[in-house]
């Protein structure tokens, strides 16, 4: 059979661009495909000594190959004759015209070790996969071959870095972490099969409209766009990343259960990275599953006491092989993993500093907000004493949350002393012996900040708005403009009855990049930065609440639902902004963010939480090969991707809003769920939950990481539509 194909020679080679033909055989459905590959090298300026920081210009530290696939005939294996000749523009594969469609036993000697590369095996898979779905299609690859001589930051780096491509059908790395990488050189003789040898990455291409040439090359160019935006950063370094022993306090629940093992894992294997999980007898990672994740499991009593930091201190001890450095990744274990790292000497954050982020009252010691009376108390009667002793009343509305306390668990905003006793009894019965503490309400914008410190220095930092709670919108913080719901029916557009939300600061939705002007950015950036490194903390990822007090915004219902806009009043107008912080996490997000966060930014904060473990203490040698290629590694994946790549993600939380038994759960429709890359129901049928109107817990019944697919205020707004009609369409059912 001899499929008629369509010229899909490269146009205009050059110096930078050459180009030519070379003959492909695949093996298909029991017969010998015939192909011809039209390639194209693109030569991009030389990336030497390329630039320390992320705001400085950029160069590709690779080149690009662009392989067009066209079959020419296709023939049965058991049919041993050579195809006819065919006649092509260029040939310059040694010797080979595009004509010399080689018998199967040329092949071994044309490909040499060629024919057992990852690149080989991938191209002959999407080819293959090419043919089952459209028969004769052309099949497009952009190789990616490295122009520098050096080491990977991150095994699956290319794949990290295009989760958005919308080109792509495919993205594959072909390096394993601290593998050594030579420079690809072209010259005069160079042969097709030798790049893909030499190649670190490949991108298949979406299939293309047509075998028109104009499309071709417009497709081909995007991408080639894309890739310099994607990948136009250091990411082969001079110095491998140094092979560590990594203890990980808490191994988090089984993936289907929580996706954030997924990143923490996959992290640690990319980097390189013997994690020695020490966890409860029974966790998921000391049986065969956990085998290709972790390099030891050694089990430990988490129960949170005060003999938990010396019973992590045996675990380390127990190790087969010494352990390098220790973190963990939750809440509640921080200050214990802390103090057990002291115990051991092991290089950590400040115990203290943990201490301090932990306990909220402690916080609000540390940081007082100037002019604002902060009441910490234990109980009912604790503060019926308190009030009958202040010089002046306390000021509502007001914020009654528990002194330690997660996830807006027994948080309450009062209007009236009434409703103060009331929240305080509710906390003291919910939450016995932690203590609530009152502090003002303050109606500004919320957000979440995230910072990657190392050695002091803020490295990347980045802003998202969080939106208002149910309980701010049911109390009328939210102003309206234009034509809105009646309020009948703002229920229906946060996917919960008013009763049982009313009450709720669960969050609903998380919406990157803030919108707020640049100087509320910079001056919460500077601020919450500097209470970072006023606290003793010099490494690792940083997980803030904080307000915008006095902000130029404010959110408001409108025609296309909720969104910040311009602030009309005339009093906010003469006054300075002020970022009034609410919580400090020395942590990642939590895994949704951390994932929407890497989606829009190109940033794995799972990744860079567990580099900055490794940071050796500032008593230790600060030059030497193992911390400078740490350094360089930590600049290296903390750098954004542009503008032109940034797709803005709406995290959707949908909070639990009445207690039972969960039954089971609906998804959205797939025209929604396109947007959605990741999402995940939290509950198991049979699971059983108390009102959480009574008890103050807002647990998650699911959530969902809804992707633009445009960039700029057009993809904020798609993400926040899509992310509204997302959680109306999503049901669950409880008995």
């Amino acid at each position: 059979m001899s499929p008629t194909t369509a010229d899909m020679s490269f146009q205009h080679p050059s110096l930078d661009h050459p180009a030519g033909v070379s003959p492909f055989e695949v093996d298909y459905d029991n017969k010998r495909v015939y192909l011809y590959c039209h390639w194209r090298l693109n030569i991009n300026e030389s990336p030497t000594n390329p630039p320390a920081a992320a705001t400085e210009t950029q160069v590709l530290p690779c080149l690009t190959l662009d392989l067009l696939f066209t079959p020419i005939s296709f023939w049965s294996r058991d049919t041993p004759v050579v195809p006819p000749s065919h006649t092509c523009t260029w040939n310059s594969v040694k010797g080979f015209t595009a004509g010399d469609a080689p018998s199967s036993d040329d092949k071994g000697l044309m490909w040499g070790e060629a024919s057992q590369s990852e690149a080989f095996c991938f191209v002959q898979d999407v080819i293959k996969k090419s043919f089952n779905a459209y028969s004769a299609s052309i099949t497009a690859v952009k190789l990616l071959l490295p122009a520098v001589t050096g080491y990977i930051v991150r095994s699956d780096i290319i794949e990290r870095r295009f989760l958005t491509c919308q080109l792509a059908e495919k993205v594959t790395g072909f390096t394993a972490s601290r593998q050594h990488i030579r420079a690809f050189e072209y010259n005069e003789d160079f042969a097709f099969q030798h790049a893909l040898s030499a190649a670190v990455g490949a991108i298949h291409v979406k299939t293309l409209p047509g075998a028109d040439r104009g499309i071709v090359e417009h497709v081909m160019a995007s991408l080639e766009a894309d890739v310099k935006a994607r990948l136009s950063f250091p990411w082969i370094v001079e110095r491998p990343l140094p092979r560590k022993r990594l203890a990980l306090v808490d191994g988090k629940p089984y993936p289907d259960v929580s996706t954030a093992p997924l990143g923490i894992y996959r992290a640690a294997k990319a980097l390189g990275i013997d994690l020695v999980v020490i966890d409860r007898e029974g966790h998921w990672t000391k049986d065969a599953a956990g085998d290709e994740w972790r390099d030891e499991f050694i089990a430990c009593d988490l129960t949170l006491d005060p003999g938990l930091p010396d019973r992590i201190a045996a675990a380390l001890s127990r190790s087969k092989g010494a352990i390098d450095h220790i973190t963990t990744y939750s809440d509640k274990l921080l200050p214990a993993t802390a103090e057990a790292a002291e115990k051991v000497g092991l290089f950590t954050s400040p115990a203290v500093s943990m201490d301090i982020c932990h306990d909220k009252r402690r916080t609000r010691e540390f940081a007082p907000p100037a002019g604002f009376q902060i009441l910490p108390v234990t109980g009912v009667e604790d503060m019926k004493r308190q009030l009958a002793s202040l010089a002046s009343p306390l000021e509502y509305p007001l914020i009654v949350k528990p002194i330690t306390g997660y996830s807006s668990e027994g948080v309450t905003k009062v209007l009236s002393e009434l409703e103060l006793f009331d929240a305080v009894r509710r906390n003291e019965e919910t939450f016995p012996d932690i203590g609530s503490l009152i502090e003002p309400y303050i109606s500004g914008p919320e957000v979440d900040a995230n910072f990657i410190l190392m050695d002091g220095e803020c490295v990347w930092g980045e802003i998202n708005d969080d939106f208002p709670s149910s309980a701010e919108i049911f109390q009328s913080d939210i102003g309206s403009r234009g034509k809105v719901a009646s309020p009948s029916m703002l229920p229906s557009q946060i996917s919960a009855p008013v009763p049982a939300l009313s009450q709720s600061f669960a969050e609903l939705s998380t919406i990157m990049p803030s919108i707020l002007p640049e100087q509320e950015i910079a001056l919460l950036k500077s601020h919450l930065t500097e209470t970072l490194l006023r606290l003793g903390f010099r490494n690792g990822v940083f997980h803030l609440e904080a307000r915008v007090q006095n902000s130029k915004m404010e959110y408001a219902m409108t025609a296309s639902g909720m969104e910040l806009l311009w602030s009309r009043s005339d009093v906010v107008k003469t006054l300075e902004p002020k970022a009034f912080l609410i919580e400090i996490n020395p942590r990642v997000p939590g895994h949704q963010e951390t994932f929407a966060v890497e989606y829009t930014y190109g940033i794995d904060y799972f990744a860079n939480h567990m580099l900055a473990a490794l940071s050796p203490s500032p008593s230790a040698p600060q030059n030497d090969d193992d911390h400078l290629a740490l350094k360089t590694v930590i600049r290296s994946l903390s750098h954004p991707l542009p503008d032109c790549a940034q797709y803005p993600t709406h995290v959707v939380f949908i909070p639990l809003d009445r207690g039972g038994t969960f039954v089971s759960a609906k998804l959205p429709t797939d025209d929604l769920m396109q947007y959605v890359p990741e999402h995940l129901i939290f509950m198991k049928s049979g699971e059983v939950f108390q009102d959480p109107a009574k008890d103050g817990k807002w647990p998650f019944v699911a959530y969902f990481q809804v992707v633009a697919k445009l960039t700029g205020a057009e993809g904020r707004a798609q993400a926040r539509t899509i992310g509204e009609l997302v959680r109306g369409s999503f049901e669950y059912t409880m008995e």
